[in-house]
């Protein structure tokens, strides 16, 4: 764990308010206050990331008209509660073009940078190099809103990499489905894409090490996946790996601030 009390700055780029999965096997209620408390006891200073939970999942895909507006508006209000600490991110579907488009105007001007996590298979699609989707990246695009999406086939993820040139694209889960090598292929090809580290990838020793040397550390971002993940394990994996301290400013700050505009 990273000393609160240390200049070490952290953006946690991939995280979740209102996240329930775990409750099930683990029990522990996460509110806003604990998440605030318990990231920022990690040396977190700022965690961005869109509001999922059980009870959106697998839904009916005609709820989701419903459920996109409202996910957003309690991404919003968290940030109210939270303040300076919390960026949020947005949800869009591709089975609601009009609406997604209107919510990303309607949040852009609300200030939010931001569109996901994206977990399209909690939301009933799988696929994100569809015309509709496309459609609306290409409006992300023109609002210059960064979209971080949880991994798809890896056949998926070249071709919606390359189909948007220009679009602030950070794929999640660097390795985490045992993919580094097409994951990092990806960010070799298009350099408008970026992948954050959350959850389990960097657990294995190496991944950070091989990846910078491969691609740079420049497309790299910090993130947990917090309450999911314990944030301790990921900043872990920052610390030890043998890293340079402008290698580990990068990840864990510099690139998040520069794609978000911070």
């Amino acid at each position: 764990m990273v000393d609160a009390n240390t200049s070490v700055e952290i953006v946690d780029f991939h995280v979740h308010p209102m996240y329930d999965f775990h409750l099930p096997t683990h029990g522990v209620e996460i509110n806003l206050r604990r998440f605030r408390d318990d990231l920022a006891a990690n040396g977190i200073t700022t965690a961005c990331g869109s509001v999922i939970y059980r009870a959106m999942s697998g839904r009916p895909t005609a709820e989701y008209q419903r459920l996109i507006p409202l996910l957003n508006d309690q991404a919003l209000a968290a940030k109210e509660t939270l303040g300076n600490f919390y960026l949020p991110g947005i949800h869009i579907h591709p089975a609601f073009v009009e609406l997604s488009c209107r919510e990303l105007e309607r949040c852009r001007a609300k200030g939010v940078r931001l569109i996901g996590e994206l977990v399209p298979y909690m939301m009933g699609w799988s696929a994100c190099a569809t015309p509709e989707f496309i459609e609306i990246m290409e409006y992300a695009r023109q609002l210059d809103m960064v979209v971080n999406i949880h991994p798809t086939s890896i056949a998926d993820m070249y071709a919606l990499s390359a189909a948007v040139p220009g679009l602030k694209l950070v794929w999640a889960h660097l390795s985490c489905s045992g993919g580094l090598t097409d994951h990092l292929e990806i960010l070799r090809r298009y350099e408008n894409v970026c992948f954050d580290i959350s959850a389990h990838g960097t657990d294995r020793a190496g991944t950070l090490r091989q990846a910078i040397d491969r691609v740079g550390c420049d497309r790299l971002l910090f993130g947990t996946d917090y309450p999911g993940v314990g944030p301790a394990s990921d900043i872990a994996a920052v610390m030890y790996e043998p890293l340079t301290d402008d290698e580990r400013e990068a990840i864990f700050s510099r690139n998040a601030k520069r794609l978000l505009g911070l």
